[in-house]
């Protein structure tokens, strides 16, 4: 197992770059280090835990480092700078954080003492392990830092999906893909925020049918032009009571204008007229410039009537102008008995044509029928006895509980209002001003990050405040679901039972039988077995013609399978590393050389073949494990370490040269193996290679797409011995899955580790890994059932509580 850093990196490093070894059978030392943390544990508070740490280096842990590292790590010599002679005593080596973590690490590689020194005794070293490990409980209990963290992209697309159940979409398409890592990529980039509006607005534009539009002015009510100058004959007063206008001269009306949809509208003009001369009053009808349609006016001013004209108008905002074109005055005449006409005196008035406009009105198309989802969404509608604002407090109220993930305060719920506001006064309908206060909702801080549902309920209590109901709900729902919180958790939020240990593990066996638990397989089972790449992986198809597409997804979702069965059906984490089943189809059965499996359907299979069962011997692990054109024992060796074993080797020294480099003439006779020995011959490769080579060449026997061979990819035969951290020898990946069950608790500790660390969302640090051995030991007591991991975890200190604000 690791036995993780304590503290930073320090000039101490250097012991941890060193080339020692030590022969410590690793599963004999995690079972006395979890005995020794459980005894410790219940022995008192922190300070009794300090003092006999003191103790205990003084009388038992000084005197074995002067006796086993005092050769190379004394004042006369101490190699790397490391020198344990100048630690003076408990107290000054309670200090030396960093180092004993460097020193942990080398004792979990195996690489102190040097491999061809004196060795301690299997009990010595455990001791030594056991002591350093006995330092994280010298710290007070604490929760860590949760930082406010943006939703993933998956964890928004799930969210979006609950919150508008009936959306079709994906709302997260174009979106970047989010960094993998212990922790999230919190940052929101313009070009993300842009993508999220265009999202937003597609989800509301499939859920929300548009009202049927009917907007009415009085023409006092409208801007006006008179003769090409602002009409100032109507003060704003006299706007807001209404009221007709008489032209006399050239000039129009404007309407502004926000059309849902678009659509055959009918416009409605009130008007009367005086003529003059043969040509009646003409009212033209505009949007933008563009011309919609003509008005003969042939009612009188004193009887108006209403004139209609229909067409079709795009969705958007514009503005709708009525204009009356053609003013006009005609001089006064007399009739004579004659039949002669003479001009008018000056007792008689010319004729002027005139028009005066009472009122506009534009009508939509009809309505489409709400859908059930836009009928969820909409609980109130404006009517007789309550008005739209009010409706739309009773819609946003409700929705902002949801998308918020906790009831939304007073202030929030008048700030999302003054956005309905704002589209009623521009004259938006009911629907499109409601659409409009969703969108912003969608692009709160309140939703896309999950900030105040860790609210703490109740006072602080040894430097901790206990999440409250809200912010539990959406710790488990975004652990399990990477969705928001379904009803049954709100209503257990509502009332107070997630503060119940016992509750919340009730939830959690509830959760991972839902569907909506597949999440935590692509979300968190996916990146820790590496396979986010399988299907886009390059590999020489000349040389592998039958690794097509639909093998590549049925490789995929072999391990997959396996996990989620492990967790639906509570089984054994053991029976990750190796079992007796897997799921196939035809195509990957026959892949494998299993015969009796037709079709394309995945499904449960039992084996007969020792070589198969488990992730570490699945296609698509061996194949992320390879390059294109060769099997890499390297990569396999590290992937064993770092993901089942949890011991992550030092990344490789700097232009150090690559296996293909050994192409030569001198090396064509050699296999795949012997030129792998021979680049860690190289004294700067060989502390890493040490480790991690011996393992990979027990999975020598499958090639890159993970079919059994005799003949590696050089056509020298397989050799498939190898050996583990701790001088555990093994032949073949049959040996190498039981040496590995074996270490039962390293595996668990280290599946502890990266899903607690998924579930905070966060890399571990501190206490953190005081909590992870009592997970990694309540795990291991109970039969390493997943059930016990994944409820340990939503009822652990981090997970529970948080840091006083």
């Amino acid at each position: 197992m690791v036995l993780p850093h304590i503290g930073s990196r320090s000039g101490s490093l250097a012991l941890a770059r060193s080339g020692a070894r030590c022969a410590l059978p690793a599963a004999c030392l995690v079972v006395l280090l979890a005995c020794a943390a459980t005894s410790r544990a219940a022995e008192g508070g922190i300070e009794a835990r300090r003092v006999a740490a003191i103790s205990s280096y003084d009388h038992d842990i000084a005197p074995l480092l002067t006796t086993w590292c005092g050769e190379c790590h004394r004042a006369e010599k101490h190699k790397d700078d490391v020198d344990f002679s100048a630690i003076h005593g408990g107290t000054a080596a309670l200090g030396e954080r960093d180092l004993w973590g460097n020193v942990a690490t080398k004792l979990a590689l195996q690489e102190m003492p040097p491999e061809k020194a004196k060795q301690p005794s299997d009990d010595e070293r455990a001791r030594i392990a056991g002591w350093i490990t006995s330092l994280r409980r010298l710290d007070p209990p604490d929760p860590g830092v949760m930082g406010v963290r943006r939703l993933a992209r998956q964890e928004y697309v799930n969210t979006i999906r609950d919150l508008f159940p009936g959306y079709s979409g994906d709302p997260g398409q174009g979106f970047p893909s989010d960094q993998i890592g212990a922790g999230f990529n919190n940052s929101l980039s313009p070009l993300l925020m842009e993508k999220m509006l265009v999202a937003s607005d597609g989800v509301l534009d499939q859920i929300i049918a548009s009202d049927h539009v009917e907007m009415h002015w009085s023409a006092a009510q409208l801007d006006a032009v008179v003769d090409g100058k602002e009409d100032a004959a109507k003060g704003d007063a006299d706007k807001a009571k209404g009221g007709a206008r008489t032209f006399a001269a050239a000039g129009h009306l404007t309407a502004p204008l926000s059309l849902p949809e678009a659509g055959t509208y009918t416009i409605r003009v009130r008007a009367g007229a005086d003529q003059a001369g043969k040509e009646p009053v003409r009212l033209m009808i505009g949007l933008d410039g563009a011309l919609l349609g003509e008005i003969a006016v042939l009612a009188r001013t004193k009887m108006p009537v209403a004139y209609t004209c229909k067409a079709k108008l795009p969705a958007g905002p514009g503005h709708l102008t009525v204009t009356f074109i053609n003013p006009a005055t005609e001089p006064a005449t007399l009739t004579t008995a004659s039949g002669k006409s003479k001009p008018g005196d000056a007792q008689l008035r010319p004729q002027v044509r005139a028009v005066t406009i009472e009122s506009v009105d534009l009508i939509g198309p009809p309505a489409a029928k709400q859908s059930d989802a836009q009928r969820r969404l909409f609980v109130a509608q404006p009517g007789k006895d309550l008005d739209k604002r009010a409706a739309a407090r009773r819609i946003i109220e409700a929705f902002a509980a949801r998308a918020f993930r906790r009831p939304a305060d007073a202030d929030e719920i008048d700030g999302l209002l003054k956005v309905f506001d704002l589209a009623d006064t521009q004259g938006e309908v009911f629907s499109e001003a409601v659409k409009l206060m969703l969108k912003a909702t969608l692009l709160s801080p309140q939703f896309l990050f999950r900030l105040a549902e860790d609210g703490g309920q109740g006072a602080p209590v040894d430097g901790m405040v206990a999440v409250d109901g809200w912010g539990m709900a959406s710790r488990l729902s975004y652990f399990l679901w990477s969705s928001m919180p379904d009803d049954e958790l709100f209503a257990a939020a509502r009332d107070g039972k997630l503060a119940d240990a016992a509750a919340v593990a009730a939830q959690v066996r509830r959760m991972i039988k839902d569907p909506k638990a597949h999440a935590l397989i692509d979300n968190f089972a996916v990146p820790w077995l590496g396979l986010g790449n399988i299907l886009t992986l390059t590999i020489d198809q000349k040389r592998f013609p039958q690794v097509t597409p639909a093998l590549r997804q049925a490789m995929a979702d072999e391990p997959l399978m396996l996990v989620e069965a492990v967790m639906r059906e509570d089984r054994s984490l053991l029976e990750l590393l190796d079992c007796r089943y897997t799921f196939l189809n035809q195509a990957l059965a026959e892949h494998y050389g299993i015969s009796g499996v037709s079709g394309p359907q995945m499904r449960k299979v039992e084996l007969s073949d020792p070589l198969r069962g488990g992730v570490m011997t699945t296609a698509a692990v061996l194949m992320v494990t390879s390059t294109p054109t060769r099997t890499s024992p390297v990569k396999r060796g590290k992937w064993v370490l770092e993901q089942l074993l949890g011991q992550a080797p030092p990344p490789p020294p700097a232009n150090v040269a690559a296996l293909e480099a050994q192409d030569t003439a001198a090396n064509t006779a050699l296999t795949l193996r012997q030129r792998t020995e021979r680049h860690r011959a190289d004294p700067v490769c060989a502390g890493c290679h040490r480790t991690m080579d011996p393992i990979g060449f027990g999975l020598e026997v499958f090639d890159v797409s993970g079919r059994v061979r005799d003949h590696d990819d050089t056509g020298g035969v397989v050799d498939a011995r190898g050996e583990l951290p701790g001088r555990a020898r093994f032949s073949g990946p049959v040996e190498l899955k039981r040496i590995i069950a074996g270490r039962s608790v390293e595996f668990t500790r280290t599946l502890t580790t990266k899903l607690l660390a998924y579930a905070l969302g966060r890399a571990l640090t501190g206490y953190d890994q005081v909590v992870v051995d009592d997970i990694a030991a309540a795990v291991t007591k109970d039969g390493g059932k997943f059930d016990t991991l994944l409820t340990a975890i939503a009822t652990s200190l981090p997970f529970r509580y948080r840091r006083p604000r």
